[in-house]
């Protein structure tokens, strides 16, 4: 249970502009469709908008001041507190210890196509179509549940059994969620290594029959698996990680040739929470004094010129924040700098062909 009155005093107003705060704070209410039980956890939630607002704007004025072009903003997390925005990541994160009963991805093991002398600059599995429908669906939303390496393990699962069918498919996070996290309630986090460990070992459940909820996995023995019918069955995910030496080559061969995401666990500081556009450079990632991860997954790359001129290369991430967070729920981030480590807990699947 939260304690608003113990974080009354913790920020201060901004006394310059108080009239656009409140008035920013009421249509931010709108917007979010926010109702707060009373005025002692409104008084709360006004503080932690401020506390958001004054924090966006710092972020703006360094990335202007870095040359970069990311813009940060205002949005559904800004009356959170740091506690409460911290209990949306993960405090598991990838070790060597993690990747070392996964085979690693090589390139020359696996059938393609065709071979290519050179990649394109852009590539975005976005466009990609399979049975006249696109390859990658709408995105999700974890909600309050940590468990955002549940998402992305069954991101990769549904994408490579849309390949396979030649059809898209949709399957279920939940039981990802419920089911592959052993130690911990799933919302307590864990890694996509365990929720493709589960695919690969328990197959899968389409998403309709085995829908989500945010409250379900907050606790261990919500597992159903059980009682659905598998669509995705036992033994036909494979599952990879990629070399974090050569992560950047091998992530874009991945997604052109093979047109498969690769999933990706990263530290994450403030930056992430409040980004809305451009290309997410600003490395707060070490700045908590407790380490957070999150995981998504890279369904594309490109580069551009920033308006100061750099050349700047980005991976596209989709995320599972819905859609009014980011880019319309995706970002970008700079590409080939292992940013937050990014690069460096990589992992793909795939259904091999029979």
């Amino acid at each position: 249970m939260q304690n608003f009155e113990n974080s009354f005093f913790e920020i201060q107003v901004d006394r310059d502009h108080p009239d656009n705060l409140y008035k920013e704070f009421e249509e931010f209410q709108v917007k979010y469709k926010r109702q707060y039980k009373d005025e002692i956890e409104k008084k709360f939630r006004f503080e932690q908008f401020v506390r958001s607002h004054n924090q966006v704007g710092k972020m703006n004025k360094k990335a202007e001041a870095s040359g970069h072009d990311t813009k940060f903003g205002i949005n559904k997390f800004s009356d959170r507190s740091k506690d409460e925005i911290s209990s949306m990541f993960s405090k598991v994160g990838p070790s060597n210890i993690s990747q070392s009963n996964i085979p690693m991805f090589d390139m020359k093991n696996f059938r393609v196509k065709r071979q290519m002398e050179g990649l394109p600059k852009m590539f975005d599995l976005r466009n990609k179509k399979i049975g006249g429908r696109y390859i990658i669906g709408d995105i999700k939303n974890q909600g309050e549940c940590s468990c955002c390496w549940a998402f992305a393990a069954t991101s990769l699962a549904e994408v490579a059994y849309s390949v396979h069918l030649k059809k898209p498919v949709v399957l279920s996070d939940q039981e990802v969620c419920d089911c592959a996290a052993k130690e911990r309630p799933g919302c307590s986090g864990a890694l996509p290594t365990d929720g493709l460990h589960y695919i690969k070992e328990m197959g899968l459940a389409k998403e309709n029959e085995y829908e989500y909820s945010q409250e379900r996995s907050t606790e261990l023995g919500r597992c159903d698996a059980e009682k659905h019918e598998r669509d995705l069955n036992p033994l036909m995910l494979d599952y990879y990680f990629i070399d974090p030496f050569n992560a950047e080559y091998i992530i874009t061969h991945h997604l052109v040739q093979l047109n498969l995401p690769v999933s990706v666990a990263f530290k994450v500081g403030e930056s992430l929470t409040v980004y809305k556009e451009g290309i997410l450079e600003l490395t707060d990632c070490e700045d908590a004094k407790e380490q957070h991860w999150h995981s998504a997954t890279i369904i594309g790359y490109g580069t551009t010129i920033s308006s100061t001129g750099r050349k700047v290369n980005y991976w596209i991430l989709r995320n599972s924040w819905d859609t009014d967070w980011g880019d319309s729920g995706y970002a970008r981030i700079v590409r080939g700098t292992d940013y937050c480590s990014m690069e460096s807990h990589g992992n793909g699947a795939r259904i091999p062909d029979e």
